[in-house]
């Protein structure tokens, strides 16, 4: 059987998840972030502005992008949500993104907590994940907190130019570990004072390039995330996974604690794992290529796949 993102009979689509504008505090206007990633050949963005109550950085409202769709290209309604209770930053703010918002989402207050939050994006439709976990040191019992959300963003490309904090697989794997069900995201975050845009995105296979569309397939999880290396085909039968790339130079497959499998070499294409003695409940596929770039599967979970 084909593994998801394949095998649905659906188009791939190319995007990002996370990023701002003039809206909130990035540097450039919602038109000209959307042709930035027209012109990267993006099929669709979002502007995930910050929405909170402090206006030095932050806006109160969802920001609305549809005068700035097109036939083959959208922009998915979204926000960056903020709540106190945050250990480890330094306004102890939470950082998280919901995508598929709706416009009249009313902005957090000073007393919502980051649980309730998480409810209530993903209530009014959204697709939420947790922001740049390295980035502000998420504590293990603060992932247990929020681990309501649908998604670990493992990989933010801001993070990466500006603090070297740009992980998030070790709470992915927490929480996995945990026995949580989360999928994987990698974004920009992109505000335009770096380089910041085109470095981590998401495929992914939906029925239609609709918000509908988009936000239904990221729940199913429907998606894998890369900064430049991908997949083309996953598959199990008989307890054996093939997977099939672009040239890469390792394939790991991961599981509970430190279980791994890995195949290494120089342009890799396809690979062959036998999970029949693989003990874990659920396992993801990483992929690296000779410059470094990186791809993730979601989480699959061996109890569905039988």
């Amino acid at each position: 059987m084909k593994l998801p993102p394949f095998g649905l009979g659906h188009s791939l689509y190319r995007g990002n998840l996370h990023g701002h504008s003039t809206h909130s505090d990035g540097v450039f206007s919602a038109q000209d972030v959307v042709q930035k990633y027209v012109d990267l050949g993006y099929d669709f963005t979002c502007l995930s502005d910050h929405l909170w109550i402090d206006d030095k950085f932050a806006a109160t409202s969802v920001f609305d992008g549809r005068t700035l769709d097109r036939k083959d290209f959208i922009t998915l309604p979204s926000a960056e949500l903020h709540c106190y209770g945050k250990t480890y930053d330094q306004d102890s703010l939470w950082h998280i993104v919901a995508n598929g918002l709706p416009l009249d989402f009313a902005c957090p207050d000073a007393n919502e907590t980051a649980p309730d939050l998480i409810a209530r994006a993903q209530a009014a439709g959204a697709y939420v994940s947790l922001a740049h976990p390295e980035w502000y040191t998420m504590t293990t019992d603060e992932a247990m907190q929020v681990a309501g959300a649908d998604a670990v963003e493992i990989y933010n490309h801001s993070c990466v130019l500006s603090s070297a904090r740009g992980s998030g697989i070790t709470i992915a794997d927490y929480l996995l570990n945990e026995g949580k069900k989360i999928s994987f995201t990698a974004t920009d975050d992109s505000h335009f004072e770096l380089p910041d845009w085109g470095g981590g995105w998401v495929i992914v296979a939906a029925a239609e390039l609709s918000q509908n569309g988009l936000i239904a397939a990221l729940k199913a999880g429907h998606h894998y995330a890369s900064t430049g290396a991908d997949f083309n085909d996953l598959q199990i039968e008989g307890g054996v996974l093939a997977v099939h790339t672009t040239p890469v130079d390792s394939i790991v497959v991961s599981g509970e604690g430190h279980l791994a499998l890995a195949c290494y070499g120089k342009n890799i294409t396809a690979a062959k794992f036998d999970l029949s003695e693989f003990r874990s409940d659920w396992f993801r596929i990483t992929l690296r290529d000779a410059a470094g770039k990186m791809a993730w599967s979601n989480p699959y979970f061996i109890g569905s796949l039988k």
